[in-house]
């Protein structure tokens, strides 16, 4: 018999991070799970600490590090479950968090749902309720470090984080899996944005609460994280905003591709120094021109499938100043 919930931990190094994570999931009043591993290539004690005292979870090896997103899918690949839920190594869910999750995504008949993420050291402000895409095509955490007792919360989301997302399996089948060019950041924003387009919907569960400690495995890499988001919004916009959307927007669209050349230019300069930085900018630049065909080609698939049309997807983009 399968269980109702996959439930698809990637890892990489830092084994006391899975390891809390998997014993605040073991704590879980929902019990209908399977626990997956994805241990992305490894050097520490962490394979050999998951096999001695997590014998029932499922450990699935990558040989080398290959990035978050493959990571997810080596995952997904093995999950049983009708339901897949991600979850980062630096997520601590409350006991009730997948009971409220996986009763809510059924009552509501949605295919993804979003836990409440609250800061790992502030549990009284929030990290996440929900994702949002700007009409710039920029991803956002809804009420990122605005106080919980002050914020409303969202009655609509674009999308889930995967940090912790639920997801139903269906959803991967008809819109396929992380793509995996996009290695880490804005790859989950992607993955709503085709799921969104196809036709999927999401909602916001404040009642499933979980914290977050957030980018934990890259510690101090803020040249590395800028770099992919300045990569990554560009190959997001490129695949899933529809022409009309592109040409209405565009002026946002490109002021956001300038903010984030600025900001990576700037953290790369903080560690290394002018010339650096700006060598590290080209070298980003080109490695997003490699990956524009592939882009192309599956914006192609995406567009020509899409059930949403753009007014109603216009609809769902956030512009304007928003908390």
């Amino acid at each position: 018999m399968h269980p109702k919930v996959s439930v698809i931990i990637p890892t990489w190094n830092r084994r006391d991070l899975v390891v809390g994570c998997l014993r605040a999931l073991a704590k879980q009043t929902f019990t209908a799970f399977e626990a997956i591993v994805a241990d992305d290539g490894s050097t520490d004690d962490t394979v050999a600490v998951l096999h001695r005292d997590f014998p029932k979870v499922h450990v699935e090896l990558l040989e080398h590090n290959r990035g978050f997103a493959a990571a997810v899918n080596a995952g997904i690949r093995k999950a049983t479950g009708e339901w897949v839920f991600l979850l980062n190594n630096d997520v601590t869910l409350a006991p009730d968090c997948l009971d409220a999750l996986v009763a809510a995504a059924d009552a509501a008949d949605a295919a993804m749902a979003a836990p409440l993420l609250l800061w790992r050291d502030d549990p009284g402000v929030i990290y996440s309720a929900g994702d949002r895409i700007r009409a710039s095509g920029r991803p956002e955490s809804i009420g990122f470090r605005a106080p919980l007792e002050e914020f409303h919360f969202p009655d609509r989301i674009f999308g889930v984080s995967a940090a912790a997302g639920l997801y139903r399996r269906s959803l991967f089948d008809d819109t396929g899996l992380l793509d995996e060019r996009f290695i880490a950041y804005f790859e989950d924003s992607d993955l709503c944005f085709r799921a969104r387009l196809a036709g999927f919907d999401a909602v916001f569960v404040p009642e499933a609460v979980a914290t977050h400690i957030g980018s934990a495995s890259i510690a101090s890499k803020t040249w590395w994280r800028s770099a992919q988001c300045y990569r990554n919004h560009a190959l997001l916009v490129l695949k899933n905003m529809p022409l009309s959307l592109l040409f209405h927007y565009g002026p946002a669209i490109a002021a956001e591709r300038l903010h984030q050349a600025r900001r990576l230019f700037s953290s790369a300069r903080t560690e290394f120094g002018a010339v650096q930085a700006g060598w590290l900018l080209l070298r980003t630049w080109a490695s997003l021109m490699w990956a524009v065909p592939h882009a192309l080609r599956e914006r192609h698939r995406i567009q020509n499938t899409r059930r949403m049309t753009p007014a109603t997807l216009n609809a769902l983009l956030t512009k304007g100043a928003t908390p």
